[in-house]
């Protein structure tokens, strides 16, 4: 719950420090309950609040009534500064400073706060507060503790300012970040991965085995066929089939499993921690549910459509040749035996 605050934060711990050039304002600030300083903080457009070392609130400026909808009338003299951003009772970031405890804030404010750039030992903070105004609202805040001229801790300032705009700005950028990345590396026919993230992944899978002995196995899958499905019944039945059977992989793999359109009408899947017994029924899985389905091809017909399968599991010291050469044997055995089988090598 809580603002930016720079300047203010600044000037008030300043003042509060100061026992030679402002020595009058300084004493406001010591008392905390000066009107002066009540006027200062009303010339803050920042949201901002003061506390005494008994945690009670000695101001609440104009800014802060309009962020909070609360009137100073009804928080200035209680311990209720929490009220527009928790539900229940909890500290305040001005709270954990006043009390010293820099492991509470770590506590509440876990990866939310860094030390403030413009004043020492005070904090800056970014959350979201659901609290907060009708639909909730992002919180850039500050808090530093107000010490008098013999350096004692008699209370603590913070200041808060909306950000909502700004993270929804971040959130929409980020989001577009990621549909890019995801269509950068997706083919968008099938939604499967394009064959070039597939060369990343392998490379990652082969690191991996290596550094921790951990199996994996790739599959090659290669539609039966299939240029006789174009020509006889056009390209718009065949990337019907295409798209299909991208649904059947997606539907058949396991979360840790991976799925690529490696071209054409070729698929590979990457099956980490997998050994080849274990790959065999993912892949067994894709194979007959493509076996099984029908497709539509003209008014009242319907074809069947296989695809073949070669299968291999990890060797020590392999490199993404040596594996993929042998997958592609693999597949090319299935294809002599007859097609519509799974080979392993």
């Amino acid at each position: 719950m809580e603002c930016s605050m720079a300047n203010s934060t600044s000037s008030a711990k300043t003042v509060a420090g100061s026992n030679s050039d402002l020595p009058a304002v300084s004493g406001i600030v010591e008392s905390l309950n000066e009107p002066m300083l009540g006027l200062l903080l009303d010339r803050i457009i920042l949201a901002a609040f003061v506390i005494d070392r008994h945690h009670v609130v000695r101001h609440w400026n104009s800014a802060m009534e309009q962020l909070s909808g609360l009137h100073r009338d009804e928080i200035i003299g209680t311990k209720d500064h929490w009220r527009p951003f928790y539900k229940a009772p909890r500290p305040c970031m001005a709270d954990l400073m006043l009390d010293g405890q820099i492991s509470d804030i770590e506590h509440y404010y876990e990866g939310k706060y860094k030390p403030s750039n413009l004043i020492a030992d005070a904090y800056d903070a970014e959350d979201f507060f659901p609290e907060c105004g009708e639909q909730g609202e992002w919180l850039h805040f500050s808090a530093a503790s107000i010490t008098n001229p013999a350096g004692e801790v008699i209370g603590a300032i913070e200041t808060l300012s909306v950000i909502s705009d700004r993270k929804k700005a971040e959130f929409a950028l980020l989001e577009r970040e990621r549909i890019y990345r995801e269509l950068s590396i997706t083919d968008n026919l099938t939604n499967l991965y394009n064959s070039r993230y597939f060369y990343q992944r392998l490379d990652e899978a082969l690191a991996n085995a290596r550094r921790y002995q951990h199996p994996f196995c790739l599959c090659f899958f290669d539609l039966d066929n299939f240029k006789q499905l174009n020509d006889r019944f056009g390209h718009i039945v065949g990337d019907k089939v295409l798209e299909t059977f991208g649904s059947m992989v997606r539907a058949s793999l396991r979360t840790t499993d991976t799925g690529y359109r490696y071209g054409g009408e070729e698929f590979v899947v990457l099956l980490p921690s997998t050994d080849l017994a274990e790959a065999c029924v993912v892949a067994e899985r894709i194979r007959q549910s493509l076996e099984h389905h029908r497709f539509p091809v003209r008014e009242g017909e319907k074809i069947g459509i296989t695809v073949s399968l070669g299968l291999t599991e990890y060797h020590v010291c392999d490199t993404a040749e040596s594996i993929m050469q042998r997958v592609d044997e693999a597949l090319y055995n299935a294809k002599r035996s007859g097609k519509n089988q799974l080979q392993t090598l």
